[in-house]
């Protein structure tokens, strides 16, 4: 590009235009000879008259007078009015806001919303626009009109770049009316607004809040993880459950808007929009209907109750519903929970946030002895007619100190008599089961030792996670001889194994810890036969047109565990407990079924208190879902647990969900 020259300024030549140069003062310039303007010299080479001498001084006086008005203007504008107007030219400029993409829907297995989206207002501030003075002043009247913790206001606002054009979230879920408060005192706060942005609702919150989990705006230390790449900074994300777990699918394409905005940030004019993409639809095979029936049942047979319960169907490993309680309102923290509500949470004695489903473990109790019956008779420690006698205790005489008795003491005083393996799981036999473990003396039953039997255990998925698609899956503890040495290595007395250990977790006890899903798995795989598949919440994810885009793979996680026989006769037992046995409760229903009872001692310094279990797969002849109910510190399995199972089934029965 060729320079521009300066006309007061001297060029001699083209070296000259881009070097050295002389500046001519004013009259100089105006008179210099070589002027096109024809006459305005004072003599010329061609022989023209000069101009009269007054009617030059009127020129010089004119342009003189024309030359201070400008200076004068242009003072006037770059000193007088200088900041009014580079305000105005700063102000008046174009800025790209993102427009959030709504999250995809979750749906239940029949298409029923479990998670949707709903307007929010949200109250923000541009960094870049906020006032370099007197911003103190109007957080603390902004704080007082909305009725805002203004230490939290000044605490956000701290942790961004003061040039930041990205709009901070100070206030989520505004309410209507304060909106209208803010709109109507805007001009009194520039660099404030408030955005409408659309956020997570959850119409059934306390069922499903464990499971669903829920949505908030991304933290700083997500933004800078490398897998959120993509993300920005006001953006929502999965925080937990299912909206964790399916983020990259529930997550839509954020849209652009070209605004205009004045000095104040504040939009002039709209110039250009691209629309956002919501995101994709999350099907699960959660039974909206069943899911809802047991937390109900739960409520309705004791309100202050802390449990779980979970039903899949044991041909599929599909997870039909996953309950835990108490829950609590998901729809707190999509809408931007205060520290008030988070610290009550977090307080709550009864564990709130905690998902006893899979993460809780507990001594599963008396449910266990389905897995000890297959290890038995797998291993033919017995046969199905082996015939022990429940006498109600085993009385072991201490090794070491002749003349000392250890008592092992079934759950019946006086015992249950005459037992075979069928009525041993029927009536829940603890001397039974303590003998198929770890023998006892005049039986010429040896039993199958610990580490068998611990084996067998790891068979059935206790002692690692099954895999579920959640976050925080525990694995449980499958205790044998050599955990017990290196657990309290040093200790020569605590680190043995005793034969009261193997009696121990002959039945449930001791030091085993399952979660309530392992529970429903290894129940799931007595009922189909001996196989067990990968507990799975998702069916299929599809866009917004219906096309699917994701459907999970059926994984088999479990099979050889025993022979057909072997699995018939334990099914078989858990038949004669309904018809005969500890779950008669259920056999009034009109679904036919097989359950287990289980009651599990946590507390050393209390025998009384115990855990309550309740174990159950439908209809027995074909099996087509499994129920596992915990009653947190609920006392017996068959009085507590067992009638959450049974209205669960009454509802599927009512509800035809068993030919779904």
């Amino acid at each position: 590009m060729r320079p521009v020259k300066d006309p007061f300024e001297i060029y001699g030549s083209a070296s000259d235009a881009a070097g050295d140069k002389s500046s001519l003062a004013w009259e100089e310039g105006a008179m210099d000879e070589q002027s096109p303007v024809e006459g305005f010299a004072e003599g010329s080479a061609a022989g023209r008259e000069p101009l009269p001498a007054r009617s030059l001084r009127g020129l010089q006086v004119t342009m003189i007078l024309a030359g201070a008005l400008l200076v004068i203007k242009l003072f006037s504008l770059q000193v007088a009015q200088g900041g009014k107007y580079l305000g105005l030219a700063e102000g008046n400029r174009l800025r790209v806001q993102t427009i959030l993409a709504p999250r995809g829907q979750i749906l239940d297995r029949t298409g029923a919303v479990l998670a949707r989206n709903t307007a929010s207002f949200s109250l923000v501030a541009t960094p870049v626009d906020l006032p370099k003075a007197n911003l103190d002043n109007e957080i603390s009247q902004l704080s007082q009109l909305l009725h805002l913790d203004e230490g939290e206001v000044r605490a956000k606002l701290a942790n961004y770049d003061p040039r930041s054009f990205e709009p901070v979230i100070l206030k989520q879920d505004l309410a209507q009316a304060d909106s209208i408060l803010f709109q109507t005192n805007a001009d009194q706060f520039p660099g404030f607004g408030v955005d409408s942005i659309p956020i997570r609702d959850y119409p059934s919150p306390l069922p499903f809040s464990h499971l669903l989990g829920y949505t908030g705006v991304i933290s700083a230390a997500e933004l800078a993880n490398p897998e959120n790449q993509g993300y920005r900074q006001n953006d929502f994300i999965g925080k937990l459950g299912i909206e964790l777990s399916y983020e990259k699918y529930l997550r839509g394409v954020d849209g652009e808007r070209q605004v205009e905005v004045d000095a104040s940030g504040r939009p002039v004019k709209v110039l250009g929009d691209l629309d956002p993409q919501p995101g994709d639809i999350v099907q699960l095979n959660i039974n909206q209907g069943l899911q809802q029936t047991l937390y109900d049942s739960f409520i309705k047979h004791s309100p202050k109750v802390k449990g779980a319960a979970v039903a899949m169907d044991p041909k599929t490993g599909e997870v039909l519903a996953l309950v835990s309680l108490p829950g609590f309102d998901n729809n707190l923290f999509a809408q931007g929970i205060s520290t008030a509500d988070y610290q009550k949470l977090t307080s709550d004695p009864t564990l709130p946030l905690f998902d006893r489903a899979i993460s809780g473990t507990y001594p599963p109790g008396s449910t266990s002895k389905l897995m000890g019956a297959t290890a038995a008779l797998q291993e033919k420690v017995i046969t199905p007619s082996t015939v022990i006698n429940d006498r109600g205790v085993i009385v072991v005489p201490n090794q070491f100190t002749p003349g000392q008795e250890y008592r092992f003491n079934g759950w019946k005083p006086g015992g249950l008599g005459p037992m075979t393996v069928r009525s041993a799981i029927a009536e829940s036999s603890d001397i039974f089961f303590y003998t198929t473990a770890g023998g006892q003396p005049g039986t010429g039953i040896d039993g199958l030792g610990a580490d068998k039997l611990a084996a067998y255990y790891r068979k059935f998925g206790l002692g690692s996670t099954l895999g579920i698609d959640l976050q925080g899956e525990k694995t449980g503890l499958v205790p044998d001889p050599a955990w017990k040495e290196q657990y309290f290595k040093g200790d020569p007395i605590q680190s043995k194994w005793y034969l009261g250990d193997t009696y121990h977790i002959g039945i449930g006890q001791g030091d085993m810890l399952v979660t309530p899903l392992q529970v429903a798995e290894w129940t799931a795989v007595i009922a189909n036969g001996g196989t067990g598949y990968q507990p799975t919440l998702l069916k299929q994810v599809a866009d917004q047109s219906g096309k699917v885009l994701y459907k999970p793979q059926q994984k088999t996680i479990i099979s050889n565990i025993a022979s057909p026989d072997v699995i018939k006769v334990v099914q078989e037992g858990m038949r004669q407990a309904v018809t005969a046995g500890t779950a008669r409760a259920l056999n009034t229903l009109p679904v036919t079924s097989a359950g287990k009872t289980g009651t599990s001692q946590f507390d050393s310094a209390d025998s009384s208190r115990t855990h309550a279990w309740f174990t159950v797969y439908a209809p027995y002849e074909n099996p087509q879902i499994v129920i596992t109910i915990l009653v947190e510190a609920g006392g017996e399995g068959n009085a507590v647990a067992e009638p959450i199972a049974k209205d669960a089934l009454a509802w599927c029965a009512q509800n035809n969900c068993f030919n779904q």
